[in-house]
């Protein structure tokens, strides 16, 4: 097992880059293009091309269902979407146009908008099915994981060449006389913004500065769960650290990011004798599941500031769902070092296919549930979107403040954070360790300066004697420490424990999950002697409840596992329905009139939301939905596809309420030979944690492809 020591980084912070901006789609006149479509124009005359709706793995007999089967639940179990335009299931030899107009007239219509079963078409040999394009993990030397987490955070690699023997760094803290694989997820920057510290080492720091110093300092904590429910999340947005001053909140991630970039490299360096270039590392950052696609986009944009990757979209780094990575590590891990398998060898975990198990990641910020079968090859499908809420470990810490506010009062813990802002960062700090503890009391230390902080005239001794009259005693002053009774403490997890408990109970009485083997409690806080008994004790007689040793380490080490084979997770349930915006050509009394344009000689109905994937629907990995759009003006010299997505499964309009714009992408086609008569493919490679974009340009064999950048532009 590998060891390095806490390191002093003195390092630059990342630089920031200055990337061009994209691409505008540019008419004849070399105006830009205001094209607010999807889709692309012959100027009325189309070719019968085939394409693709979905690219699907359907290897497993077990999992099909005839194309468009909803079942009970309201959830496609088929392994096709019925998202067509006209219905059609495959192939067609007559195209049905969809298009786009701008001020000056430019646009693209579709060439066909029917869509193709991926299995019929490779049958008949019109579909040339391609893979993800992503660069195989057998391309880089090492796949490293960083778990980035609310209250601690870590990293775990391997080689590729041994892809089994994980390694972690274990000395976190070393130099405070800690050695934990996980280090405070805090942050200490100069007064200029430059990076001082991490960890361990920005808490030390932090409590050392001097009282004029602590007001000039930047120190972040906790800050992870800011992208948490943010629907105008931006790379704008901003932070405010423990004094209330506030800096570009992607900033604040980026360094954290860079300072484990630099740490990982230089630990792994000692460990193989040699400095592996960073571009040989596929990196892997883990997030919630219940995260929505801006605040994946938001960790992408700050692993490129961070200088993890070149380009923003990068094959280089993948996002990670947490509790599927922890679904990994758990399927690998030795029975014996599964808490919980003590009982008789029946207990101990199998997964057969046909296997079905939830996995609850227990982390300081959200809690994560996700719901597994194990398929005839051993990969693993998704029974339901990942769910779950802010219910972590951190909901016990705002319960403690709310008690410390019962005891002192709101003004008095107030003045003392605002007096003394590094001893109430040592409180938290203090408290957050001793919640996890096996101890059916909780002894908190009160820092020297809160012992003896008087406000009003009173003592802290004074005032925790006066609440204990009043509360049975079940607090009460001992040697410098807040002591709380069993029944308190229990009262601090109360919400937190019945939430969970709540939540987990509507899933397991659903139909889909009647068979369910297991429970997997992974996670930091599901080290909480607490929170284990309180799921065993309520689902313990009707499944299995299983506890990794190290289950904080379980998301980090199954993410590693991930980024050397994405794929093993191979289906999952799609969160939104997504689609691009496109012309049509308009229908009397079936489109709406306020959407009536005329193009030349083509009439068409604006803002169509051209379906590429529905909500509920099962997604296989690298499944790939395709089209073919031809220019509708002369000399048109680019193409702007617009995307758009909704928590509805159907709909029609762009323009309808609870649509959100979430990309766009613009396509050059510079080599104007042929005129209308080009195409430029648009192809949607859906199933991963992420959706990436591919347009293609056949006359000039040139291609953009993004990420959907779902972050609002402030």
């Amino acid at each position: 097992m590998m060891s390095s020591t806490e390191l002093d980084f003195d390092d630059k912070p990342p630089t920031e880059h200055a990337p061009p901006p994209p691409p505008t789609s540019l008419n004849n006149n070399n105006h830009a293009s205001t094209t607010t479509t999807t889709t692309i124009t012959s100027g009325g005359h189309t070719k019968p091309t085939p394409a693709a709706r979905h690219v699907r793995d359907d290897s497993e007999e077990q999992d099909k269902v005839p194309p468009f089967s909803i079942n009970g639940d309201g959830i496609n179990d088929g392994d096709d979407v019925g998202a067509y335009t006209n219905g059609d299931v495959c192939g067609a030899s007559e195209a049905a146009p969809a298009g786009m107009v701008n001020s000056a007239g430019s646009g693209a219509i579709m060439i066909n908008s029917t869509g193709m079963n991926s299995e019929l078409c490779r049958e008949m040999g019109q579909l040339d099915v391609d893979g993800e394009g992503e660069e195989p993990a057998e391309s880089f030397s090492l796949v490293t994981a960083i778990d980035f987490g609310t209250t601690f955070s870590g990293y775990a690699y391997s080689l590729s060449s041994e892809i089994d023997a994980i390694f972690t760094n274990k000395n976190w803290g070393q130099t405070q006389g800690f050695m934990l694989h996980k280090t405070p997820t805090c942050l200490l920057l100069r007064p200029s913004g430059e990076f001082e510290a991490f960890g361990f080492d920005a808490v030390s720091k932090y409590n050392d500065l001097s009282e004029e110093e602590v007001d000039d300092y930047y120190y972040f904590d906790r800050f992870k769960m800011k992208l948490y429910a943010n629907k105008e999340l931006h790379t704008n947005i901003m932070l405010e650290d423990a004094k209330g001053k506030t800096l570009p909140a992607v900033d604040v991630f980026a360094k954290s990011l860079w300072f484990m970039k630099t740490h990982f490299l230089r630990a792994v360096s000692a460990h193989l004798g040699y400095e592996p270039h960073p571009q040989t590392v596929r990196w892997v950052l883990t997030v919630p599941a219940i995260w929505d696609d801006n605040a994946k986009q938001f960790m992408r944009e700050a692993a490129y500031r961070g200088d993890l990757i070149t380009s923003k979209n990068s094959d280089q780094l993948l996002i990670a769902l947490e509790p599927e990575a922890a679904s990994l590590h758990c399927r690998k891990w030795p029975a014996s070092s599964l808490l919980g398998t003590s009982q008789p060898e029946g207990n101990k975990p199998t997964f057969e296919p046909g296997t079905k198990y939830l996995v609850i990641d227990a982390g300081g910020g959200t809690i994560d549930v996700v719901a597994h079968k194990v398929r005839r090859d051993g990969r693993i499908r998704e029974l339901f979107r990942a769910t779950g809420g802010a219910w972590g470990g951190t909901v016990i810490d705002r319960q403690f403040l709310k008690l410390m506010v019962q005891i002192f009062g709101e003004a008095f813990m107030k003045e003392f954070q605002s007096n003394h802002p590094k001893d109430y960062v040592e409180l938290l700090q203090d408290f957050e360790v001793k919640k996890r503890g096996e101890g059916e009391s909780i002894r908190v230390s009160l820092p020297y300066n809160f012992c003896n902080f008087r406000f009003d005239g009173k003592s802290v001794q004074e005032v925790i004697k006066a609440y204990a009259s009043e509360c049975n005693n079940e607090v009460k002053f001992s040697g410098g420490k807040l002591v709380l009774s069993p029944n308190k403490v229990s009262s601090l997890f109360y919400d937190a424990l019945e939430q969970i408990n709540d939540h987990v109970q509507s899933l397991l009485d659903s139909s889909k999950m009647k068979d369910t083997k297991y429970i997997f409690l992974v996670g930091g806080f599901a080290e909480s002697v607490r929170l284990q008994r309180s799921v065993k004790e309520k689902f313990g007689e009707r499944v299995t409840v299983l506890i990794p040793e190290e289950a904080s380490l379980a998301v980090v080490r199954g993410a590693v596992a991930f980024g050397h084979d994405p794929s093993t997770i191979c289906k999952r349930i799609c969160r939104f329905t997504y689609g691009v915006g496109s012309y049509l050509p308009f229908e009397e009394g079936y489109h709406r009139e306020d959407l009536k344009v005329v193009s030349e000689d083509l009439v068409l109905c604006k803002n169509i939301f051209q379906i590429w994937a529905r909500v509920g629907e099962v997604i296989g990995a690298n499944e790939i939905w395709r089209e073919t759009y031809t220019p509708i003006i002369t000399n048109q010299k680019g193409i702007m596809f617009e995307f758009f997505k909704t928590t509805k499964r159907n709909v029609k309009y762009v323009d309808e309420e609870n649509v959100e714009k979430c990309g766009c992408l613009v396509v050059g086609m510079p080599d104007l030979t042929g005129d209308k008569n080009r195409a430029v493919d648009l192809e949607v490679i859906f199933g991963g944690t992420e959706i990436k974009v591919v347009g293609y340009d056949h006359t000039s064999h040139t291609s953009r492809e993004t990420h959907i950048d779902f972050l609002s532009e402030k």
